[in-house]
C-alpha cells in the first residue's frame, strides 16, 4: 500500500473500523469542561471513579431496565480491547481451552489464547445460522467469547438467543462467558437490542464508547457483570494501569446521561443515519456487481463473499486502490469473505465500488 501511495495512486482505505465522523459536541464540550477540574490530573483507580460508575449504572437501568451495583458489578475500562485481554488473564491458565468465534475479532484469539499460552477452540459462525454459534460447539471451554452486534459480520442476536446463552451460562459455571457488546448502540432498525445482563449476571459484558461517540482514540468503556468476574478484571488491571483519565471518564458519563431511557442523544441518532445510508449504499452496490452480501441492521461493517480466495481478491482490490480486510484475518470461518468498513464519505464509497467492479 505504501508503494502504491509513492506511485501517486489514490488509496481508499475501507479496512480499519475507525469512525471518520467527528465526536459529538456533547462529548468534546464535556472533555473541555472536566479537564480543568482540580482533581483530574491525579491518578485514577483501576475500577474507575465511583460517581462515574453510578452514572453507568443509571444508564444501564434506563437502557436495559437492569439494576447494576456500581460498587461491585461495574469497572470503567480503557476501551474494551484492553479489558477483553485483561479479563482473559484473570481466568485463563496455560493449557486452558478458550472458545473463539470464527470469524471473530482477532483479540479473542491473540490476547486470550496466545498471550495466556492457552488453546483455541474455534466456534464456527455459519451464514445459515445467522452467524450465531451452535451451542453444542461451545462445550469444554474455560472462557467463551460472544459478540453481538458482531464484528466482522454485522450480525445481530435477538432475545431468544440471549435467553439461551444465559441458560447455558447458568448451567456451565466452569465457563466464564464474555459478551462483547461494543456495537450494541450501532444499530439502524429502530430496535434497542438486549444486554446479556437482562437474563443473567453469571457472565461479564463489555461496552465501549469508541464507535457510538466516534472517540476510538479516547480509549473509554466499561464492563458489567457478576462481582467475581469484575473483581478478577480489576485485580489484573491494578497491576497494569491506573484507570482511564478522570476527565475522559466524566465526559463519557455525561454522554451516557444524555440518553433518555433507550433513546440516545440526537447527535448519535444523526450519526447512525449516516452510517446506515453508507452501509446500504455499499450493500446495494456490491449486490449489483454480483457479490453475495450478508446484510445486517447494525455496525458500519459490510460482510460479503468474494467468490474465491479472499486473500487474492483483496490483493487485486488493493491494486485498484481500495483497501479491504480479508475474511481470513478473522479466522478460519472468514475464508472466502471480506469486510468493508463504511467510514469514508458516500462519494468515496461509490468510487470504491466503481473500482471493485474491475476486480
Amino acid at each position: 500500500m505504501a508503494e502504491l501511495r509513492r506511485k501517486g495512486i489514490d488509496i481508499i482505505n475501507l479496512g480499519i473500523g475507525d469512525p471518520d465522523l467527528p465526536p459529538p459536541k456533547i462529548m468534546t464540550d464535556a472533555i473541555k469542561r472536566h479537564i480543568d477540574e482540580p482533581d483530574t490530573h491525579f491518578y485514577s483507580i483501576s475500577r474507575g471513579n465511583l460517581e462515574v460508575r453510578k452514572d453507568v449504572a443509571g444508564w444501564f437501568k434506563g437502557r436495559f431496565e437492569v439494576e447494576i451495583d456500581p460498587d461491585t458489578e461495574i469497572a470503567v475500562t480503557i476501551g474494551s480491547k484492553e479489558a477483553l485481554a485483561n479479563f482473559s488473564r484473570a481466568v485463563v491458565d496455560p493449557g486452558d481451552i478458550v472458545g473463539v468465534p470464527s470469524p471473530g475479532y482477532p483479540v479473542y484469539g491473540n490476547a486470550a489464547v496466545i498471550l495466556n499460552d492457552a488453546k483455541a477452540k474455534n466456534i464456527l459462525l455459519r451464514p445459515e445460522d445467522g452467524f450465531k454459534p451452535r451451542f453444542k460447539d461451545m462445550e469444554g471451554v474455560k472462557l467463551l467469547f460472544t459478540n453481538y452486534p458482531n464484528n466482522p459480520t454485522g450480525a445481530v442476536a435477538d432475545e431468544a438467543f440471549y435467553r439461551k446463552l444465559a441458560d447455558w451460562a447458568e448451567t456451565h459455571p466452569e465457563t466464564a462467558v464474555v459478551h462483547d457488546a461494543a456495537y450494541c448502540e450501532m444499530t439502524f432498525d429502530g430496535k434497542p437490542y438486549p444486554s446479556l445482563m437482562q437474563y443473567t449476571k453469571n457472565a461479564i459484558e463489555f461496552h465501549s464508547l469508541s464507535k457510538v461517540f466516534n472517540v476510538t482514540g479516547y480509549r473509554i468503556g466499561f464492563a458489567v457483570g457478576g462481582k467475581e468476574y469484575i473483581d478478577g478484571l480489576v485485580k489484573v488491571k491494578s497491576q497494569l494501569d491506573s484507570g482511564a483519565p478522570l476527565f475522559i471518564q466524566r465526559a463519557a458519563a455525561d454522554c451516557l446521561k444524555a440518553y433518555n431511557g433507550a433513546t440516545p442523544p440526537k447527535e448519535v441518532i444523526t450519526n447512525r443515519s449516516i452510517y446506515m445510508r453508507r452501509k446500504k449504499l455499499v450493500e446495494e452496490g456490491l449486490t449489483k456487481l454480483g457479490y453475495k452480501v450478508h446484510p445486517s441492521p447494525a455496525t458500519f461493517y459490510i460482510w460479503f463473499e468474494t467468490g474465491g480466495d479472499d486473500m487474492e481478491w483483496v490483493d487485486k482490490a488493493i491494486e485498484k486502490g481500495v483497501v479491504i480486510t480479508p475474511g481470513s484475518g478473522f479466522g478460519e470461518g472468514g475464508k472466502g469473505f471480506a469486510r468493508i468498513t463504511a467510514t469514508v464519505p458516500d462519494e468515496r464509497l461509490q468510487l470504491a465500488i466503481d473500482r471493485i467492479a474491475g476486480v
